[in-house]
């Protein structure tokens, strides 16, 4: 009652707005002494929300603005509101006896939730008026599910990070309870015997609303955090210690982002560490392990506890050998202390090995960094070839089709001293992917050729200086390289040769743009020498 008289009072301007329309909605929704189900005043009031909103957006100009988003975020308000007539309509028909057929159809409806949500660059007051709001439609739904447990719950134990309250941030944990280890969940009741998969599974499905809620807690801190927003994110975190029940993989992702605030605060570097160091890492799987030794061993990096550091990432990727955030990482550290101990190897060595594990393991297009690095890294061998050796080492899976955004820089390294390692790469590229070779290779092809050709008279009369270096890939190892393509490949070498033939006589220029391009040509060069000799 008291928020609709707020409305009344609001100017006219506000009343007759998208959001305005949002809040009669949402109060329609829920008045009625518990009355859930769709009526035709909630229908009404979304249909005018809606409307409302579709004419504020007609009113914006047809190119994006800031103010489009805005739009966009009461659209989904509205959508959801929708949904959370559903989950209402559901709820007010759940019993014991359907609790598990309901809580599956409540699931779909929270899953598509998780992946409606704005993009990571979105203003934080979106997303945190997208927080508030699910907040209410979860308080809800834990209102009907809670009470279906029955049963006592014993007393609680202290979770994954008791130990880390009392931190630099002034944080305490509540007491938590243990954690179910077979279903991924801190159960409330873990510390009774098995009492058959019924207590579990209605503990999960009760609980359904607190992990809803820690979930988005989360992804809201992340977000805050992307943003700069540290202290929102770690106020944010602190709300997850109030939830009486969460998921292992919610308590994991709580504690990484708290420790990444602390990694972005020079000053609090130590506290962070502290955070990390005393978590019981009992109840996490071995790829959340590896990942808090891989933070530990950034922490420590950063303090300048190089040997700790590299015990740490070393630790981590033993722990999950198949992790290419580990050995990224670790890659990372080598790479570092390689550049500050110029011209010793030994870093660039380890640290070739982590970027071809961690890009074998990633296959994804952010590993084309880490490719980046090898190639750089291979430019500064020494002269016993130990980087080199090392890149042949490996024996891995070869993530060929990332190597192809790098098919400029591997053609010049034809003529580096990592040439044969590019030669290499060159050559698995041209078996699997010759397309993105071919193109290349010719050009590279003829502009050896030609080269070969001004070469040749300067040779012939003794004026060629034997110091001046040859620009552009050695014409060996291209003459090497498209043979081995054409013959893999004869047909589709065929058909690209007849295109380019094809493109070359139809794009050929008419005499009339010959005669333009000429006469630019020498209006270039004249202005040239007419400035020199000014000059």
């Amino acid at each position: 009652t008291q928020v609709r008289q707020l409305l009344k009072a609001t100017p006219a301007e506000f009343a007759g707005s998208s959001r305005a329309k949002f809040y009669e909605t949402y109060l329609a929704l829920v008045k009625g002494s518990g009355e859930r189900a769709k009526t035709t005043d909630f229908q009404r009031m979304c249909k005018e929300g809606i409307k409302a909103c579709l004419q504020e957006w007609n009113e914006l100009p047809p190119v994006g603005t800031p103010a489009h988003i805005g739009i966009l975020h009461l659209f989904q308000l509205m959508v959801e509101l929708g949904d959370a007539s559903n989950i209402y309509t559901s709820l007010a028909a759940t019993k014991a006896e359907n609790l598990e057929a309901k809580s599956g159809d409540l699931k779909s409806v929270l899953q598509t939730w998780r992946e409606r949500l704005p993009n990571n660059s979105d203003p934080i007051n979106i997303w945190s008026d997208l927080v508030a709001w699910r907040q209410h439609i979860f308080k809800a739904i834990n209102d009907v599910y809670v009470p279906f447990i029955t049963q006592p719950q014993p007393p609680q134990q202290p979770t994954a990070d008791d130990s880390s309250a009392g931190q630099s941030d002034g944080l305490k944990s509540p007491n938590k309870s243990k954690a179910d280890v077979k279903n991924g969940r801190k159960d409330a009741d873990d510390g009774k015997p098995a009492a058959g998969a019924t207590n579990s599974a209605l503990t999960s499905y009760a609980y359904r609303g607190y992990h809803e809620m820690a979930w988005i807690i989360n992804r809201f801190a992340h977000v805050a955090r992307l943003h700069g927003l540290v202290d929102v994110c770690i106020g944010s975190l602190t709300r997850i210690y109030t939830l009486p029940n969460i998921e292992i993989q919610e308590a994991f992702l709580k504690l990484r982002e708290q420790a990444k605030c602390y990694y972005d605060r020079p000053q609090e570097l130590q506290s962070g560490l502290d955070v990390i160091s005393n978590t019981n890492l009992m109840y996490f799987s071995r790829g959340q392990k590896a990942e808090f030794f891989t933070l530990k061993g950034q922490f420590l990096a950063k303090l300048g506890k190089l040997d700790e550091a590299n015990h740490a990432f070393a630790t981590g990727a033993q722990l999950e050998l198949n992790s290419p955030k580990a050995w990224a990482a670790w890659g990372r550290y080598n790479d570092e202390c390689f550049c500050r101990n110029l011209p010793d190897t030994t870093g660039a060595v380890n640290a070739i090995s982590c970027y071809m594990q961690a890009a074998g393991l990633a296959k994804r297009p952010r590993v084309r960094r880490f490719l980046a690095r090898t190639l750089w890294l291979l430019s500064q061998d020494d002269a016993n070839g130990s980087v080199c050796a090392a890149f042949d080492a490996y024996n891995g899976e070869m993530p060929t089709w990332y190597w192809i955004a790098l098919v400029p820089q591997l053609l010049a390294g034809l003529d580096a001293p990592y040439s044969r390692q590019a030669q290499q790469i060159l050559l698995r590229i041209a078996k699997q992917y010759p397309q993105a070779l071919y193109y290349a290779l010719r050009t590279a092809r003829e502009e050896s050729l030609v080269q070969r050709r001004q070469q040749a008279p300067a040779a012939e009369s003794g004026a060629a200086d034997p110091a001046t270096p040859s620009q552009g890939p050695p014409a060996p190892a291209i003459d090497e390289l498209m043979p081995k393509l054409k013959t893999a490949h004869p047909l589709l070498t065929l058909s690209m040769e007849a295109m380019i033939d094809q493109i070359v006589h139809r794009l050929k220029p008419c005499p009339e743009e010959d005669i333009y391009r000429l006469a630019h040509a020498l209006l270039s060069d004249g202005l040239q020498q007419l400035h020199q000799q000014v000059s």
